[in-house]
């Protein structure tokens, strides 16, 4: 099988070199073991940070070691008493064709409900990426009926379901920011959102007064720095703020982090702003899941997927991330 991993660490954006691709015999299983076969592998911003060491929630990687990674695959031999053949799995696979999964909690392993959709949903609206939309606007931000809605990196992986949620869960508008008028249509005529703004050509102090002439009720947030402080001076009381990332800054050393101005607003206006982890909320993935597929059926959620083909993309699909050149979740079909 091929598989790919980190031939040395990045040294600001992820490139092609930092990758080696190897060939290597598929792994055997022992027991409480299954073997899975990768259908499809996702990306996310934080794999720079995985292969830098600067997180907590993964282990740290070697030069040499596999690319970390979570993606859906089908359990082709079994030696476990959780798991059997034909089940699909989200699990942290790895950039591989094959991967050894064990019943532990380091995989996060999750087996899909709703095998009647498309099983490239596991990466996306039906995985992690639509469970932190979910997540970030019903359980943090509380969305309900007639509540403003500001989101950042809208068109992103989290961001081109966090539309569609937040109007099935009430809200009366929903705007959206991204960078580049393609991006800016595509939420407006795929994605749910009422409005865009540019923030790559326009002004967006001037557009988030324009769209929130009386207050932000709710902001979802993928970008931080500077965008995070504009919104603070214009909450409402009570306002929401659910901090998913900050892509904005995973580039810069931490000494040129913005520093915020506005978040005494916080207190006087009597507003709520938490961080959160998807990864700390497993128990309810299944009600997830269920909730999410429902609106999909609906028609309330239309999933917006960016898919590569073959093992080999995988590098590519990365580092389109960080070039903003991606538009919905992406993804690689690694199983041709």
């Amino acid at each position: 099988m091929k598989q790919w991993v980190m031939a040395r660490r990045p040294i600001g954006l992820v490139k092609p070199s930092d990758f080696k691709l190897e060939e290597v015999p598929i792994p055997t299983i022992k027991d409480g073991e299954v073997l899975v076969k990768t259908l499809y592998l996702g990306v996310a911003p934080v794999m720079l940070r995985y292969m830098t060491n600067e997180t907590t929630f993964e282990r740290p990687m070697e030069v040499g070691d596999v690319m970390i990674g979570r993606g859906v695959g089908r359990v082709v031999e079994s030696k476990s008493a959780v798991f059997q053949i034909g089940d699909i799995l989200q699990t942290k696979l790895g950039w591989r064709e094959y991967g050894v999964i064990e019943d532990k909690p380091h995989y996060m392993t999750y087996k899909m409900i709703s095998t009647d959709l498309s099983l490239s949903y596991g990466v996306g609206v039906l995985g992690m990426n639509g469970f932190t939309s979910l997540l970030g606007m019903q359980d943090i931000c509380r969305v309900k009926p007639n509540d403003k809605v500001l989101v950042s990196g809208a068109a992103g992986s989290v961001g081109s379901m966090t539309g569609f949620v937040a109007k099935a869960l009430g809200a009366s508008k929903v705007v959206g920011i991204a960078g580049g008028p393609k991006k800016c249509s595509l939420l407006i005529q795929k994605l749910g959102y009422d409005a865009a703004i540019d923030y790559k050509a326009e002004d967006r102090c001037k557009k988030l007064d324009v769209h929130f002439p009386n207050g932000i009720d709710v902001f979802f947030d993928n970008v931080g720095g500077e965008l995070l402080d504009e919104v603070l001076a214009r909450i409402n009381r009570r306002a929401r703020i659910a901090i998913c990332g900050r892509i904005s800054e995973y580039l810069i050393p931490p000494e040129e982090y913005h520093r915020p101005r506005n978040m005494y607003r916080i207190g006087l206006k009597d507003a709520k702003m938490e961080g959160f982890f998807v990864y700390d909320y497993q128990e309810n993935y299944p009600e997830y899941e269920r909730q999410l597929a429902q609106w999909i059926r609906e028609g309330k959620l239309q999933p917006l997927e960016d898919i590569g083909f073959g093992l080999e993309e995988m590098p590519n699909a990365l580092i389109s991330l960080y070039l903003g050149t991606n538009g919905g979740t992406r993804m690689v079909k690694v199983e041709m």
